[in-house]
């Protein structure tokens, strides 16, 4: 909306009937939640919706954003049994529905993490394209001990880790980036840094990044949004050698 507009959200229980839904993914049937964006921007046209969802789709010029926002969205929203769809029209503003099922089951408790350890000052490397996210990382691993340093992709990445005159003692890497994936970031990294241990974050529902052909299956994986618990649990089991290689770390998701 670059004039302005009005953004409304609003929320009430529906019944799908099973249509199918243009721009989006087929709902089943049965009672939903419906959860509704809508603005009054520019819109979409019919083409743009058919590949809205794509990773690294996007009508933006480069380097204003990494085209996985809806990508997230969508692999979220389908892994947990919803659908969801876009309605637009140049001019005339967008609506994104949301419907997740609507379930009786009562929620399972979630065990707080409770893995720690005492950081001996080990260097991090954190990898992610996002570069608010790539902040907040940074800050939780510092002021938990650990010295970190930081790129905005896989080549950055690389030429950070040729010239460290010191050991990397982790690799904290996003899986889908531009330029270079971070399945392709480990394997070259542990080529320079023989030594480095792997972490990979993720915004996509498990097991979507090894579905798409992006990760093997069994790699220790911390989801986003994590916290801060989260994120030091898992990087404290990886760097005491509970798991070595590309294994998975099994506990409450993050």
């Amino acid at each position: 909306m670059p004039a302005r507009g009005r953004l409304t959200i609003d929320t009430s229980n529906i019944t799908v009937d099973g249509d199918s839904a243009a721009g989006g993914s087929r709902p089943g049937q049965g009672q939903n939640v419906r959860l509704r964006v809508s603005d009054t921007g520019t819109g979409m046209t019919s083409e743009v919706i058919k590949h809205a969802f794509e990773p690294f789709y996007t009508t933006k010029v480069d380097g204003t954003g990494t085209a996985l926002g809806l990508a997230t969205v969508y692999g979220i929203v389908t892994e947990a049994g919803g659908h969801i769809r876009i309605h637009s029209e140049p001019g005339a503003g967008t609506t994104v529905t949301i419907a997740p099922p609507v379930t009786t089951e009562t929620a399972p408790t979630v065990e707080p993490a409770t893995y720690r350890r005492v950081p001996i000052g080990e260097m991090v490397l954190v990898v992610e394209d996002e570069s608010a996210l790539r902040e907040v990382t940074r800050r939780i691993f510092t002021r938990n001990g650990y010295k970190v340093t930081t790129a905005g992709n896989g080549p950055e990445a690389l030429d950070i880790a040729s010239t460290h005159p010191g050991e990397i003692h982790l690799l904290v890497t996003d899986v889908v980036m531009p330029h270079m994936l971070g399945k392709e970031v480990a394997e070259k990294m542990r080529a320079i840094k023989p030594g480095i241990e792997v972490l990979f974050m993720s915004g996509y529902a498990r097991p979507a990044p090894a579905s798409q052909g992006r990760l093997d299956p069994g790699v220790v994986l911390v989801e986003k949004p994590f916290s801060e618990a989260d994120l030091m649990t898992k990087a404290g089991l990886v760097l005491d050698g509970h798991f070595r290689g590309f294994k998975t770390i099994e506990g409450s998701s993050a």
